[in-house]
This record gives structure tokens, C-alpha cells and sequence, in this order.
């Protein structure tokens, strides 16, 4: 029976995943937690593995929603309230990592040990009184192609497992600073150039909604783990949708904020990158939640001076009323799968019910943002190659044939030519987002892929490449962009993309909230897929 003295830790108890003393669970098994073997796929011992949170205690049976099931903002407010400890948040993220991921390859470097030894910090520092950061307590994970001290910046390539880290990428050092509990860092696709998460040092992470299809690339580790609830908020990062892409293939949101938003310095790498991946990479989030989402770039977008293209713009600018939005369901250029189009309708119909003004009309110079993909093509391919070749990853050749056909007949003139024609298209955009200050579009033109589409020749890249289109067009611009889940069905997740003018991430979110309201006359859908068992 649970003691009367004490009725307030029988709630805890469940929402950690452990049944109260003298407790069972609703298929009748008895059992306490009491040591987890964090990092690999076995099972923990007193475990109860029916997978509910249901318990019979006294005859009465009781139900509590897991921690690692919460949102980053409950989290955050719950310690921060005192109700719960930064060690029981960490404790249950790790039950559920132990559980789910041995099957998901979502992280594949775990420090179990680190994550509890650093949520007790962040509890001593509540216990003191201290002022917290926005996600104090809150279990995230970062990517293994960024810096984090004492870890080693793999960024998938087994040539580079022995590449430690000296010091953290400001991004990870943000999120330290804003009380985050690192649990482990997430897998890239090899040397993050495939949307599919797969490579020879960790292998392939699966879509934890249908393994049938990609998990998208190269932030694939991070998005399957947000999905299936490992943790609420993972860092990511992307050039030509390498954040929205996985975001779209495992159901839940992912942010590409405006190039400079988030500082990245990586050094482990021996050379700054190429003008045109100066220009498109970043670093960004994926979240179950809009609100989640809002924290964690709060958390991210602190300026550093080891970037020199950070800028320290406010989050939040004019205000993010109803706004005319551009809508771009298809393209006469592109094969577009009809349920891709459906979802860009139902959206806009949830948009127009709040009072967006929606139009059918398309960017300025559309058509002509894959001809400037090409130069970025032809600065990725030599990289490439040279990682087919000398450090001997096979699961990028494919890739590098394509990039490789993309820059065919591609010059220095050339190139110099596409990387002038960039500023004209941005111009052009700045000036159309005026206009609409929101472009609603799909992330991509199909649905997310079957797994290893890409490992079937030259011809299957470039027929994603052509999907990719409505992501890879904001990111030739360094625009804002959200992917936002709008369904689940038995082919996949759907989801929808939408387009900012330069720092307007705030009326991307503001616009997201709306078309996931939990409002039965609004909501696309209001059971989080991250929460599949």
C-alpha cells in the first residue's frame, strides 16, 4: 500500500516510469526501478516492460504521464517550481533512450553518467536559489558534427573518431548555459551530406513513426529522437534542409533559422568552409512543440565573436498578426505528389479561418534556384570525392556521382556568376516577403523516401535533389523556415513548410501555433507522434 504520510511521491513515482512501493502495473507486475543500463540496448533490471504507466496500488489504479513524455516548457517550469527534480527528469529520458534506442540509432554516443552528474548541478543551483536559464533541467542532445568538449566530431566518418574536442561549439555552449542536460549526441549522416541518417561508423537510424522510409539527413539522429521522445528538444544543424527534411520524414517541428541567428564554430575543422556553405549553413532545433521551439532558440541565438556572421537581432520584431501568405502547392516543372499539395490546402484552409490572407503565387525567380544549386554543387563535390577516395566511405558515392553530374560543365566564371545571381534572388525575395510576409509551401514535393533511396545510383539523388527544391530555395536565400507536421498516416508523416523575411522567425512560429492549435475546429492533428510506443 502507498504510505498516507506521503501521498504526494506516488505521482513523481509514475511520471518517472517507476511503480510506487508495493505497487503493480496494470498487467500485474511488481516491481520498483532501481538501476538503469544506460547507453545500450538491454534491459534494465526491475523493469517493467508493458510499456504503460498505469498502476494498481490499494486496489485503485493510477496513471501519470512519463517525464520523458513532457515538454521542454513543462519541464523547465516544473523544476523551476520546485515540483520535480532536474535527476528524475534525466533518470526518465534515460529509461526511455535505453528502451527505444538500441533499435533507433538515434544517439549513438551516450553519457549517462555525465547527464545525471550534471542534472544534479542544475539541482543543487534550484536548491540555492539561483537565477535559471530558459532550459534549466530540460534533457536535449546535440549532434556528433559539432564541437563538444572531450567528445570527439565524428560528424559520421569512422576516419574521424578520434577527433576530440577541445572546446564546445558556442551553440552547445548555449545550451549549457541555458541549463540543458546533454544526454548524448545524435547521428549525421557521413560527413552530413546525405538525407538519409546512415554511415559506416554508427550505421542507420530509423524513422521511430515507419522504418520503412528515411529519417531524413543529415539531422536524421536528432529528429528520431525528438520523435520518439528521448528527448523534447535536439540540436540540429543544415545547409539544404538537413534539419527540415528530417523534421518533415519523423513528424515534429524543425526550425533553419536566418543565416547568422545561431553562432557555429567548429575547431576541429582545419579550413572555414566554402563561400556558398558560409552563406547556407546553420544551426538550428527540432521540438514536439511550437512553445518548446520558442525556448530552445532563446537558448541558441546567443551572439558569439567565434562567428563572424553572427548577428544579435531581437527574437521578437514587429508584431505577427494575420498576414497575407504566399501559397505554392506545386510547380509545372516538378513531379508533386497530390498529398503533398493536400496538406499546403488543408493548412491554408486553418490559416484563412484565423484570418491569414492566403494567395497562389509564386517567388520571384523560382525556377532558377536549382541552376544556383549547382555552384553549391560544385564546391561539395571535390569534398566528396576526396572522402570516397581517401577515407574510404562508400555510402556517400552515389552522392558525390551526383554532385558531381549537378556541376557538369560548371567553371570558376561560372560559379562566380551563380554566387552573384544568389544576391539578386534574395533582393527579389526581401522585396516579394514584403508583399506576403509568409510563403506556405511543402518541405518537399514528395513524401519522405524509402530508406537508402539514395544508394541506388546517381539518378535517384538527383530525383530527391528535385524534391528538395522548396527547402533548398530557402536556404540558397538564408531565409527563415519552419517544418511543421500536419499528419500521420500509413505512408508517413505529412507536414508543410513555412517562409520568413530575414530574422522573422518569429512569424514562422506565430504561424505554426495557429495551424497546431489544440482546437478541434483548428487542429491538423493533437496526439504528438513523438509519443508512439
Amino acid at each position: 500500500m502507498v504510505s498516507h504520510e506521503r501521498p504526494s511521491r506516488v505521482p513523481r513515482l509514475l511520471a518517472s516510469g517507476r511503480a510506487p512501493s508495493g505497487g503493480a502495473c496494470r498487467r500485474g507486475h511488481v516491481g520498483l526501478v532501481s538501476h538503469f543500463a544506460h547507453g545500450k540496448s538491454r534491459r534494465p533490471r526491475n523493469r517493467c516492460w508493458c510499456r504503460g504507466n498505469a498502476w494498481t496500488v490499494g486496489g485503485a489504479t493510477l496513471t501519470a504521464e512519463p517525464y520523458w513524455s513532457w515538454s521542454a516548457a513543462r519541464i523547465a517550469r516544473a523544476v523551476a517550481s520546485r515540483q520535480v527534480r532536474c535527476r528524475e527528469v534525466t533518470e526518465s529520458c534515460l529509461a526511455r533512450l535505453d528502451e527505444v534506442n538500441g533499435d533507433l540509432v538515434a544517439v549513438v554516443d551516450v553519457d549517462a553518467a555525465g547527464a545525471l552528474a550534471a542534472a544534479d548541478r542544475a539541482d543543487e543551483k534550484v536548491d540555492r536559489g539561483e537565477p535559471l536559464g530558459v532550459l534549466h533541467g530540460v534533457p536535449v542532445t546535440t549532434q556528433v558534427n559539432v564541437d563538444q568538449h572531450g567528445c570527439a566530431t565524428t560528424n559520421g566518418v569512422r576516419a574521424f573518431k578520434h577527433r576530440l574536442a577541445l572546446n564546445d561549439n558556442p551553440v552547445v555552449g548555449s545550451l549549457r548555459e541555458a541549463g540543458a542536460i546533454i544526454l548524448g549526441r545524435t547521428n549525421t549522416s557521413s560527413s552530413s551530406w546525405r538525407w538519409f541518417t546512415d554511415n559506416e561508423l554508427y550505421g542507420r537510424t530509423l524513422n521511430p513513426l515507419n522504418s520503412e522510409i528515411t529519417a531524413g539527413g543529415s539531422s536524421g539522429g536528432a529528429a528520431a529522437a525528438v520523435s520518439a521522445g528521448i528527448v523534447p528538444v535536439a540540436q540540429g544543424s543544415g545547409s539544404v534542409g538537413s534539419i527540415r527534411y528530417p523534421a518533415f520524414a519523423c513528424g515534429v517541428l524543425g526550425l533553419r533559422p536566418t543565416q547568422g541567428r545561431i553562432p557555429c564554430f567548429d575547431a576541429t575543422e582545419p579550413t572555414d568552409s566554402p563561400p556558398f556553405s558560409q552563406l547556407m549553413s546553420v544551426q538550428g532545433a527540432l521540438t514536439r512543440t511550437v512553445e518548446d521551439m520558442r525556448l530552445a532558440l532563446q537558448a541558441m541565438a546567443k551572439p558569439s565573436d567565434l562567428d563572424p556572421w553572427s548577428v544579435p537581432v531581437p527574437l521578437e520584431l514587429a508584431p505577427t498578426a494575420p498576414c497575407r501568405v504566399a501559397m505554392v502547392r506545386s510547380v509545372p516543372w516538378a513531379a508533386v505528389d497530390v498529398s503533398v499539395s493536400s496538406e499546403v490546402d488543408a493548412a491554408a484552409r486553418l490559416l484563412a479561418a484565423d484570418g491569414y490572407e492566403l494567395v497562389e503565387v509564386l517567388p520571384p525567380s523560382f525556377e532558377q534556384v536549382m541552376e544556383v544549386f549547382r555552384a553549391k554543387a560544385w564546391e561539395a563535390r571535390n569534398r566528396l570525392l576526396h572522402q570516397v577516395g581517401e577515407l574510404g566511405d562508400r555510402s556517400v558515392r552515389d552522392v558525390a556521382e551526383a554532385m558531381t553530374s549537378l556541376a557538369a560543365g560548371m567553371d570558376g566564371d561560372r560559379y562566380l556568376e551563380l554566387f552573384a545571381r544568389r544576391t539578386t534572388i534574395l533582393r527579389e525575395w526581401s522585396a516579394f516577403l514584403d508583399d506576403y510576409p509568409l510563403i506556405l509551401l511543402p518541405v518537399s514535393w514528395r513524401r519522405p523516401f524509402p530508406a537508402d533511396h539514395d544508394q541506388r545510383g546517381p539518378d535517384m539523388v538527383r530525383e530527391l535533389v528535385d524534391a528538395l527544391e522548396p527547402s533548398i530555395a530557402a536556404s540558397i536565400c538564408g531565409l527563415p523556415a519552419l517544418a511543421v507536421p500536419t499528419s500521420i498516416g500509413p505512408a508517413g508523416p505529412g507536414g508543410v513548410q513555412l517562409v520568413a523575411g530575414r530574422f522573422r522567425e518569429d512569424r514562422c512560429l506565430s504561424t505554426a501555433e495557429v495551424l497546431l492549435r489544440d482546437d478541434p475546429a483548428h487542429a491538423l492533428r493533437r496526439d504528438p507522434p513523438a509519443l508512439m510506443s
